[in-house]
């Protein structure tokens, strides 16, 4: 079996190696026994998941809305009754209605694939053109799942994020989000002769603004309903769209005055940055250290206490226990359990290819 270091534990690691050591599917791998809190920021990203099906974007706004509405109660039905799913329910069907009235607003794009698992082979960052392999050989990949695959009308591809947002973040943050880069160069891996032109980070406040103004009536395409490019034409949409793979030896790209472009309207931020191929290459270097110090025998795993991540750790009693130099075992054997050896995710309306369109296209064969 190949040793597999996911995006949630690519994350966990950067932000605390302690809680990375306990919850990774490659370390202890445990997952708490209580059920977890009502997860909002993930029922909104699954209702958007529907909204943005390729299957359904050239079906009616009627037929599909009732369906994006479910699919958020749904997830937020998963949690235990209590005050907060209560409040957190009414929270997010506010946001998720002020999302369905703005976003055709915004969306230039037609969505071709969902939740889409990607895997690429882990560069050896102390050899060229090697991949690194674990010591017990088992080879080594870094995997991720996208959550939207966008074109827009001049056929460039598009990876999509949903964040649910307290504030705006800065145009340097979203600049620097190295795990959408390495999504771009993971996707180019899984799906050999693809070339992603960049990232647009959709960013949703939470909660919304009192005041919103009205909803516009037009949407930016000018296409009725929700707006975008159909499925069904030739550009900007479709079901079959050949890219062919970029040219070898890749030559510098010039800067570009329209390197980040953004936007907003009603709860809604989007920023859409294009990203070079220098960006990309650094990314799969990066990943490349990180996965490598997750596999040496020497790592010390240290905490990295924070107020942004500390009090949603399922992690903290025993983690402070450490920290006063007593044993974890207890706690740890009464409270968690062993977890999936495989990172896990509820079944998305089309996950995992069910819902793509895109299908690439190889070269033609050059006549001999």
């Amino acid at each position: 079996m190949d040793y597999r270091v996911s995006a949630q534990d690519r994350a966990a690691f950067k932000r605390c190696r302690r809680q990375w050591d306990f919850g990774a599917p490659t370390r202890q791998n445990l997952q708490a026994v209580d059920p977890l809190p009502p997860d909002l920021n993930r029922a909104v990203r699954d209702a958007l998941a529907v909204y943005y099906y390729p299957g359904m974007w050239d079906w009616q706004s009627h037929i599909v809305l009732p369906l994006v509405r479910k699919a958020f109660m749904r997830t937020m039905a998963a949690a235990p009754p209590s005050d907060q799913r209560t409040a957190d329910v009414d929270l997010g069907t506010e946001l998720l209605e002020h999302y369905i009235a703005w976003a055709p607003s915004l969306d230039d794009f037609c969505p071709l694939m969902i939740e889409t698992d990607v895997e690429s082979l882990v560069p050896d960052i102390r050899e060229t053109d090697r991949a690194l392999s674990a010591s017990d050989a088992r080879r080594v990949l870094y995997t991720d799942r996208v959550e939207l695959l966008a074109i827009d009308a001049d056929e460039e591809l598009w990876i999509v994020t949903h964040l649910v947002v307290p504030e705006w973040h800065d145009i340097e943050t979203l600049l620097l989000d190295e795990a959408a880069v390495a999504a771009c160069w993971t996707w180019e891996h899984e799906y050999l002769g693809t070339s992603i032109a960049g990232t647009i980070h959709n960013e949703i406040l939470l909660p919304p603004p009192e005041s919103l103004g009205p909803v516009p009536t037009d949407t930016r395409t000018g296409r009725p309903g929700r707006g975008g490019y159909s499925q069904n034409e030739p550009s900007g949409g479709g079901r079959l769209i050949a890219h062919l793979p970029r040219p070898e030896p890749e030559e510098p790209e010039p800067a570009s005055e329209n390197r980040v472009t953004q936007e907003t309207a009603g709860v809604i931020r989007r920023t859409r940055i294009r990203r070079s191929r220098a960006e990309i290459e650094t990314s799969r270097r990066h990943v490349g250290v990180e996965v490598l110090e997750m596999l040496d025998p020497e790592l010390t795993f240290f905490p990295a206490p924070s107020p942004n991540h500390c009090p949603q750790c399922s992690f903290v009693a025993p983690c402070l226990t450490m920290t006063e130099g007593g044993d974890p075992a207890l706690d740890l054997a009464s409270r968690f359990r062993p977890g999936p050896t495989t990172p896990t995710y509820e079944p998305r309306l089309g996950a995992s290819g069910g819902g793509g369109r895109y299908v690439p296209i190889p070269p033609p064969t050059p006549p001999t």
